[in-house]
């Protein structure tokens, strides 16, 4: 059985701040040297978080620094030392946002995804409203995300519901499903875009899925995912 490393190793929670006066030596000894992140509140309300090489010495600080008299409680969770640590602060600041904090908490390498949300937002809007009006509009549509997108991004929305696509290869049928996200199935495995399902239906050869899989178009007639394009 395979041992698991933990981050918190001890934890003291809700505890008075009055026992840094009662009983300095004991949590001196407890927490002395040790790591982790601490969190202040103030009657019952989370107040402030921090996060230190020396928990002892920095609550002590807090006794008289700008948060002197403004926390009557405190929790400390030691822990072993992490490369995370610092992320893992700036992520309880930002999900918490407490009152003492003066800066939030930043990531260092983190993509921010508001941007990506409000394009697809967009793209899904336009979707819905070119389902709805159909015909020619709808065909543009289509026509206009198979021509710019790759893979899911140029396929997504092109059916309402998982459809059945088709593909030949000496002679051989093979049956997948295009899927409303712009995935395709084949053998119970996803494919982000179709040249990758046909290659995994035909062998390593070089295809282009575009070409090999057909989707029955509105007339009933089987026709290359390429016509989307055109």
């Amino acid at each position: 059985m395979t041992s698991r490393s933990h981050l918190v190793v001890e934890h003291l929670e809700n505890v008075s701040g009055k026992v840094f006066d009662a009983y300095p030596e004991i949590i001196r000894e407890m927490i002395k040297g040790k790591s982790g992140v601490y969190a202040l509140y103030r009657r019952g309300s989370l107040y402030y978080v921090g996060l230190a090489s020396n928990l002892s010495g920095r609550l002590k600080n807090h006794r008289r620094d700008r948060h002197s008299g403004l926390w009557d409680r405190f929790s400390v969770y030691l822990t072993v030392r992490d490369e995370h640590m610092k992320e893992l602060e700036s992520l309880l600041l930002r999900i918490v946002d407490p009152k003492g904090n003066r800066v939030k908490g930043g990531f260092a390498r983190s993509n921010d995804l508001i941007s990506l949300l409000n394009k697809e937002m967009k793209n899904a809007d336009a979707d819905r409203r070119a389902d709805l009006v159909g015909g020619s509009v709808r065909k543009r549509r289509r026509r206009r995300k198979t021509r710019s997108g790759k893979g899911i991004v140029a396929l997504s929305g092109i059916v309402a519901r998982s459809t059945e696509i088709r593909g030949t290869y000496k002679g051989q049928l093979y049956k997948g499903r295009l899927r409303a996200d712009g995935q395709i199935s084949y053998q119970g495995q996803l494919y982000a875009s179709p040249t990758g399902a046909a290659k995994a239906a035909s062998g390593p050869r070089t295809v282009s899925g575009w070409r090999f899989w057909r989707l029955k178009n509105e007339g009933g007639d089987w026709v290359p995912l390429r016509q989307l394009r055109k």
